[in-house]
């Protein structure tokens, strides 16, 4: 029987939708159950998924980045009206014929290889988003439990603390890698699909969309793709998930999952009766997107797991396993190359005599930095009486520290991670003091520095640093790294449930956003809205970014300090003469009672009201009069 659902007005409702979607498939997979979902097209279509999947694509660093059709988000999506952008993309989904993607090359992490990039349209973005977000929960139900690579909620730290748990308690040190030759290249549609409507996607509309954007040409080069997915589209990692899935699923029944006659309560009784009693292969698959290792306890065994692996790839997916690429390590020897890390074993104190040993791997380290160090040698391009120079100097000096911190932030589960870090640190310090000089920076110590202030404050030797605008702006430094063991996930971890989202705010410490006044995000409040506000800059960046604004100022008018009531709401823009790409952003919104909203705007004086609320009144007047 397939499953039904009411389709979402509100965002709340989507993500309670999206929960269902969840919870359905996994009750359905524990009683030995298929799931069913139809009319999966309506939700896909519902405004506020196509409201969420707008502001998710706006999010990404390349929302400006053109397809082959030349526009970008900002003056084909976001300057234009809400409805007629609502209708669009209806439209798309409804008929939708795919444009070719602009392919791009570009390196390879550490190494002097190229890879392709396939760009979609920004409205073909949308439209993947759009029916990734819905297919996302009925998939993630089901992946095998330890594939780490995109999806939510997941990491390449959580695969390294996996490799290391099975490592420690089986004492296995064999270890294939897998290599997949050309996987991207070589993904067969059919199978996919097919695949697709195995795992409950049975919304025969939606499988026909999917099927369109897997046959995308590419521009100048190829009208339809019989085979393979674009890497750099926005639904092809998940359609990776899916497809090597069935390569996951095997594996995990020959060993882990292992049906057996005797009903076990504990899974370790039941692998230690595997391990005495059978002839079978031991092997624990960890696989992040088509990069994997496989746990086996011999080299003998690790040989005839190759031979089958490879053998299933091509008769099951019509995939190759690269004999080349594809390794046998003992780790107590020699470190496996993984997620950028090399991993190894070497004799400490532990119950099996042997602990980790990761390292950052050294040519894609040093890829990283030298990136780093170029941006640093690009520092103050252009003339420094240039109109906002230091403005731009600071900007750009932000964006590297950012890189520089994303750097540690990754490596800090490698167990030297200080030591290998430090190597590099002198020359990004140095590249940056040579730099900084030439516009009047000098070095002054971490813990006087204005910015970073968290991770600088513990630290005072000395870094490269400019002043504007009376404060200090300083380089931070690779050496600013601290060790963090690597996390190991909790299954129970997930986006789409109450229990899910808790583990994850727990885990990261990050609180959740302020929900959102429901009425306030109701989509039939923003048509009301829309039919009275007519001016051009009610667009839809306007409507995507009043929830947020609500959200900063906490539900609270910026004038009376009183909660808002979704009856009575205006978002006030603070200067409503900027030019349209800046109008709307969320730094220009207020949030106000209407009664508020009007004291603004009139010239009436309200000094009885108090000298707070006055003051703010005047405030917010000024900013008027001045523009």
């Amino acid at each position: 029987m397939t499953q039904k659902f009411d389709y979402p007005k509100t965002e709340l409702e989507l993500r309670d939708t999206l929960d269902k979607l969840y919870t359905e498939t996994k009750d359905k997979i524990n009683s030995n159950d298929l799931p069913r979902f139809k009319d999966l097209l309506e939700i896909i279509s519902s405004e506020p998924n196509i409201f969420s999947a707008i502001h998710k694509i706006k999010a990404n660093k390349g929302s400006q980045t053109a397809g082959s059709d030349g526009k970008k988000m900002r003056d084909s999506i976001l300057e234009r009206d809400y409805q007629e952008i609502i209708l669009l993309v209806r439209e798309n989904l409804t008929n939708y014929k795919p444009k070719p993607v602009r392919r791009v090359w570009i390196p390879k992490p550490g190494k002097e290889e190229m890879r392709p990039l396939g760009i979609p349209t920004i409205l073909d973005r949308i439209t993947q988003e759009c029916v990734r977000a819905v297919i996302e929960p009925i998939l993630e139900a089901q992946f095998f439990k330890h594939c780490y690579g995109f999806r939510p909620m997941r990491d390449s730290h959580m695969a390294l603390g996996k490799i290391t748990n099975t490592v420690h308690t089986t004492g296995y040190h064999w270890i294939i890698e897998g290599d997949i030759s050309k996987f991207f290249d070589n993904v067969n549609h059919t199978i996919l699909l097919k695949k697709l409507w195995h795992m409950g996607i049975r919304d025969r509309r939606v499988l026909m969309i999917i099927k369109s954007m897997l046959k995308a040409g590419i521009m100048d080069e190829l009208l339809v793709n019989d085979l393979g997915t674009p890497q750099g589209g926005i639904i092809s990692p998940l359609l990776a998930n899916v497809y090597l899935d069935k390569l996951d699923q095997w594996i995990v029944r020959e060993w882990e999952e292992k049906k057996t006659r005797h009903h076990y309560k504990r899974h370790d009784k039941r692998i230690e009766m595997l391990r005495k009693n059978s002839n079978l292969k031991p092997a624990y698959l960890i696989r992040y997107a088509d990069d994997w290792v496989l746990i086996t306890s011999s080299k003998s065994n690790a040989e005839k797991w190759k031979k089958r692996i490879s053998y299933y790839l091509e008769v099951n997916l019509k995939l190759k396993l690269s004999e080349e690429k594809t390794l046998i390590t003992n780790i107590r020897k020699k470190p496996i190359n993984f997620v950028g890390f090399n991993y190894k074993v070497v004799k400490g104190n532990s119950l099996t005599g042997w602990v980790p040993r990761i390292r950052p791997n050294p040519e894609r380290l040093k890829s990283k930095v030298y990136e780093i160090l170029n941006d640093i040698k690009n520092l103050g391009k252009g003339h420094p009486k240039q109109t906002e120079f230091r403005y731009q100097l600071v900007r750009d000096l932000t964006i590297i520290n950012s890189k520089i911190r994303g750097v540690i932030q990754y490596y800090r589960v490698a167990t030297w991670v200080h030591i290998d870090l430090s190597k590099y640190a002198q020359l990004l310090s140095r590249a940056g003091y040579r730099k900084l000089r030439r516009y009047g920076g000098s070095l002054t110590p971490a813990n006087m520095v204005d910015n970073l202030v968290s991770v600088h404050g513990q630290y005072k030797s000395r870094i490269p640093s400019i002043r504007h605008q009376n404060m200090t702006v300083g380089l931070t430094n690779l050496r600013f790294a601290t060790w963090q063991r690597a996390t190991f996930k909790k299954q129970e971890e997930t986006p789409y449930s109450k229990e899910g989202r808790k583990i994850y705010y727990e885990r990261t410490q990050k609180k959740p956003l302020q929900v959102r006044a429901d009425e306030l995000l109701s989509i039939s409040l923003l048509n009301l809205i829309g039919t009275h506000l007519t001016n051009t800059r009610y667009n839809f960046e306007y409507f995507m970014n009043r929830p947020y604004a609500f959200n900063r100022d906490k539900g609270k008018c910026r004038i009376c300090g009183r909660p808002v009531e979704p009856y009575n709401v205006h978002i006030h823009h603070t200067n409503p003469n900027l030019e349209l790409a800046h109008v709307n952003r969320v730094n220009n919104l207020a949030t106000l009672h209407e009664e508020c909203h009007r004291m603004i705007h009139s010239s009436s004086n309200f000094e009885h009201l108090g000298g707070r609320i006055w003051r703010k009144i005047l405030y917010f007047r000024e900013i008027l009069i001045e523009m």
